[in-house]
């Protein structure tokens, strides 16, 4: 089962997933089908993901950005969707910001939840650090992560 299920599920979420991953490892496309996401190399070679674990995985190899000040510029350009499925409310409780944690992706408040938790698990993997990191999701939600694992959603 996904645990980002409940956030990511529905064509136009997976479609805006894919538009902002591919943006954001220009080296392949990512393509929504149905019940997840295809990643196609350069070569064409393809990897299936119906999991957003596994598509962070399968893109991890395909990131090219030092950090997370150039993952947050890259966001950045990424346009919002003109239309999005995300009914009020969809994340379960408000979370706390951890003590002595750093924030990132701060900047990046044109995308919905869903893009940005993507994008935020994606950066988790691609910037492991003992550092505890943090973004909000939505306002009052938060992810936290260290050691490239989320600790909880």
């Amino acid at each position: 089962m996904d645990w980002a299920g409940p956030v990511v599920a529905g064509p136009l979420r997976r479609r805006d997933i894919a538009r902002c991953m591919t943006a954001v490892c220009p080296t392949v496309t990512v393509d929504a089908i149905s019940r997840g996401w295809m990643v196609r190399g350069r070569t064409g070679v393809t990897t299936p993901a119906s999991t957003l674990d596994e598509l962070c995985d399968a893109l991890v190899p395909h990131v090219r950005l030092p950090g997370w000040e150039h993952l947050e510029e890259a966001l950045l350009t990424v346009p919002a969707p003109s239309r999005v499925d995300a009914p009020e409310g969809e994340l379960a409780c408000p979370s706390m910001i951890p003590e002595g944690s750093t924030p990132v992706l701060g900047a990046v408040t044109h995308l919905p939840g869903h893009m940005k938790l993507a994008a935020f698990a994606l950066g988790v993997r691609s910037f492991a650090s003992a550092a505890t990191v943090v973004t909000t999701i939505d306002p009052g939600y938060h992810l936290a992560a260290r050691g490239g694992h989320l600790l909880g959603i």
